[in-house]
């Protein structure tokens, strides 16, 4: 009679652990979360469930202003397997912590670090109050799990789960071509490949513009009019001055942030530089240098910070009071 052994990895064992907590967790900061932009997806959630395939756009565009079809179409799903929205919300966050945990421990993540960081403001916000956000950044989180064309193909399909991903494509191309983006200062060769991915991202920006020219002018112009653009700015410059002295890769971190300076000074708001904070964690946790003093720091300031979210969502219904 043969003996079977199973293994199982220490990564494996800890998702097990994790999968009930991260539920708990996610429960318990989605239910009371009613007051805000939840208030309107809550009715959208409920008038899912008796709409058919082709008419959930239109009650999107209607109902909470979106033209992002992957968000839309996942929370449809769950509507019509008949998922309560809180329960299919804190299924959803699960994924979402899950991917972003898997990511830490492929990356060596120390415990404090990974504990700040499934703490932090923004991914409490993307648990949230930012329903289709998240949804793009549960995209995000496990398209970092892959190095193939797998892993480009879920990064891109993440814009079109909300349009804000978009902003990623100039600073992750800058610090693909890091190399020979030096090299053309230098020496004003210009690499083929180079060339042919600017074209393709002028392309991409122009075909996805297109598309949903009204819903981006429309969030451009609501963002100018709600904007504080000098404190963004000053957010920021403070970012980058973490980043310049923890990374091992100066020049690349300049590349990476150069775009966000002009889209902060154009849409202002906190999503630009949520965009920013997402670049910046994500290349110095491939570099090893979360454990960087500066970056701890960081990384607690954004924990403490979610404290009084988490506080105006008992007391409000809603994390932004």
């Amino acid at each position: 009679m043969k003996n079977y052994n199973f293994k199982i990895s220490r990564t494996s064992f800890y998702s097990i652990i994790l999968l009930p907590l991260f539920f708990i967790y996610a429960y318990l900061l989605i239910f009371p979360y009613v007051e805000g932009d939840q208030y309107y997806y809550r009715i959208f959630y409920s008038k899912l469930a008796d709409v058919k395939f082709f008419d959930v756009m239109p009650l999107a565009l209607k109902q909470v202003a979106s033209v992002e079809p992957v968000s839309i179409y996942i929370l449809w799903i769950g509507a019509q397997l008949g998922f309560d929205k809180d329960i299919y919300i804190s299924l959803l966050n699960v994924i979402l912590l899950l991917g972003l945990f898997l990511f830490c421990r492929r990356n060596n993540v120390g415990i404090v670090p990974m504990f700040l960081l499934l703490t932090n403001y923004y991914v409490i916000v993307l648990m949230t109050g930012a329903e289709r956000l998240k949804i793009a950044y549960l995209i995000i989180f496990w398209a970092t799990l892959y190095s193939s064309n797998k892993g480009r193909a879920l990064t891109g399909l993440s814009g079109f789960a909300h349009l804000q991903n978009f902003l990623l494509f100039p600073s992750l191309m800058l610090a693909h071509y890091t190399t020979s983006i030096r090299r053309l200062l230098k020496t004003a060769k210009f690499k083929k490949e180079l060339m042919t991915v600017s074209l393709i991202m002028i392309a991409l920006a122009t075909f996805v513009f297109l598309i949903f020219s009204d819903a981006v002018i429309r969030k451009v112009l609501a963002s100018i009019d709600a904007s504080d653009s000098s404190f963004q700015i000053l957010n920021l410059l403070l970012l980058s001055f973490v980043a310049f002295f923890a990374t091992k890769n100066r020049w690349r971190i300049v590349l990476i942030l150069l775009p966000m300076y002009p889209a902060v000074a154009i849409l202002g708001g906190q999503r630009v530089n949520m965009i920013a904070v997402t670049l910046v964690l994500y290349f110095l946790i491939k570099e090893k240098a979360l454990n960087h003093p500066f970056v701890l720091a960081l990384l607690l300031y954004f924990s403490l910070k979610s404290i009084g979210f988490i506080q105006n969502i008992y007391l409000y219904g809603s994390g932004f009071g």
